[in-house]
């Protein structure tokens, strides 16, 4: 399967006037408000199929964000450094967990051969 590849310049940064804007609507930025986090852009994007389908689950529970507003404000999030952890959910995650042991072992390994140096030289 072939793809197109654009080149895109890395200061290229998107100008909202230049977009066709949307029809009216509850997306549109109220008048006076028109700047670029109050305005949306209709692109098209390819997501993994699983990703979409967490947001898309996600959204489907009651009281919950749609699901493109959740992707937005997680996309917002990180743009602004402010991704949080979520300690629980660290807690359920294997590879994680299996990381943070390895790491306790590295350390205690090292601190083993510390503790061995020092005992040898003072010996």
């Amino acid at each position: 399967m072939k793809t197109k590849t654009k080149q895109v310049s890395e200061s290229a940064v998107l100008d909202a006037k230049k977009f066709k804007r949307l029809p009216r609507g509850t997306f549109l930025a109220r008048k006076g408000e028109a700047e670029p986090r109050n305005t949306k852009v209709r692109i098209s994007i390819l997501l993994d199929l699983d990703v979409l389908n967490f947001f898309k689950e996600r959204a489907s529970k009651t009281g919950a964000l749609a699901y493109q507003t959740q992707i937005n404000r997680i996309l917002r999030d990180h743009m602004e450094g402010k991704e949080s952890v979520d300690a629980s959910a660290l807690a359920r995650d294997d590879r994680f967990i299996r990381a943070v042991a390895k790491r306790v072992d590295q350390l205690a390994a090292k601190r083993r051969r510390s503790a061995g140096k020092l005992s040898a030289s003072h010996g």
